[in-house]
């Protein structure tokens, strides 16, 4: 992992921004950048240089973490430590969504004579292209998730609780080498799996129940997402044709998706499906989204508000998922998730959890 190109690609795209240099405040940004993991940590970027700031409780995890930056350790404010950094600098640019209004009026008012330069997705938009290593920790994430996924299915018996389960699986993911869930467990069953993102509830499944589970993990900060439906004892047809309709949508997701296809043609590719199938308007969200350091990131795979051509096109090394959904209220909802590697001729499916047919478990 080359830290040091990544943050001179930052520093050549400043120009561009109108700024002198780069502050960078997103955790994952920074982690990208140098390497660094922790609660509090800014990266200070020009052209010729790469400062990396936290405060003393982070001394001995900088000193060990981070590559590609000098290690500025403060005392009561960063804003202190930066000033004595911006030696004839007069723009620096911020990330915009991640400063908020308080803290960038607090940062201004201590910078003074500096003037503040909203940045738009300067580190995203290298973040999105994975390279090699970053495939790799993501496949493994993609393994851990698919392990836990088949670790499960026999604890999917009546009378346990979707809250147990999500605990479960939490556990189970971090014991078997996650640093941490990429996001809190969902687990819906019987009517509630109809909930998009269900908050796993005190409600024991029963038989009959289909049971949607949706979750991931972490690993050296790069996420998994997987989502599996299933059904508690023997299916029934209407639950089957489901099923194997939405199976058919992300079938046909999967094979629209290549570098260079539209994000909403792909989404569309697996939207007609479900429309011709009579359940277009119980599809009620996008197709899928990145995944890397964020579990959500760039591209988005819908109809995008983006202006920029580019930025609605998929690009070989996108990580994304294919995750089409039908969810018909009061009854039951059937979703299939996986995270997939865009190529030039298509895409490759990272995981392997089980999906053929709908799992009676």
């Amino acid at each position: 992992m080359n830290h040091e190109a990544r943050i001179k690609r930052v520093g050549e795209s400043l120009s561009a921004n109108n700024a002198e240099a780069l502050l960078v405040t997103d955790l994952a940004n920074v982690r990208y950048l140098t390497g660094f993991s922790g609660s509090n940590g800014q990266v200070l970027i020009t052209e010729s240089s790469a400062v990396f700031m936290s405060d003393s409780r982070y001394a001995a995890r900088a000193a060990d973490m981070v590559q590609g930056a000098e290690v500025c350790i403060y005392g009561h404010r960063m804003s202190d430590a930066l000033k004595e950094r911006l030696d004839g600098v007069s723009r620096l640019g911020i990330e915009a969504a991640n400063l908020s209004v308080a803290s960038l009026q607090s940062l201004t008012e201590r910078l003074d004579g500096v003037e503040a330069i909203p940045t738009k997705s300067v580190v995203e938009n290298l973040r999105r292209t994975k390279d090699q290593e970053e495939v790799a920790l993501l496949r493994e994430a993609i393994r851990i998730g698919d392990e836990a996924f088949s670790w499960v299915l026999e604890r999917l018996v009546e009378g346990v609780s979707e809250r147990q389960v999500a605990l479960d699986l939490e556990v189970h993911l971090r014991s078997s080498g996650a640093e941490a869930v990429s996001f809190e467990p969902i687990v819906g069953s019987g009517p509630l799996s109809a909930h998009i993102h269900h908050t796993p509830s005190e409600r024991v499944l029963q038989r009959g129940d289909i049971v949607l589970m949706d979750f991931g993990c972490r690993y050296e900060g790069y996420c998994s997402d997987l989502t599996r439906t299933v059904v508690v004892g023997a299916a029934r047809d209407d639950q089957r044709e489901l099923y194997e309709l939405v199976l058919g949508a992300q079938a046909e997701g999967i094979a629209a998706a290549k570098a260079g296809a539209g994000t909403d043609d792909v989404d569309m590719a697996a939207r007609r499906i479900i429309e011709e199938g009579g359940h277009g308007d119980e599809f009620a969200h996008s197709l899928g989204h990145g995944v890397g350091l964020h579990i959500h990131e760039a591209p988005r795979l819908g109809k995008s508000p983006e202006e920029d051509l580019d930025a609605r096109a998929l690009k070989a090394h996108d990580v994304v998922t294919i995750e089409p959904g039908v969810y018909l209220t009061g009854k039951f909802g059937i979703r299939i998730e996986d995270c997939v590697l865009v190529t030039e001729q298509g895409c490759e499916v990272l995981g392997s959890a089980p999906k053929d047919h709908l799992l009676e478990v």
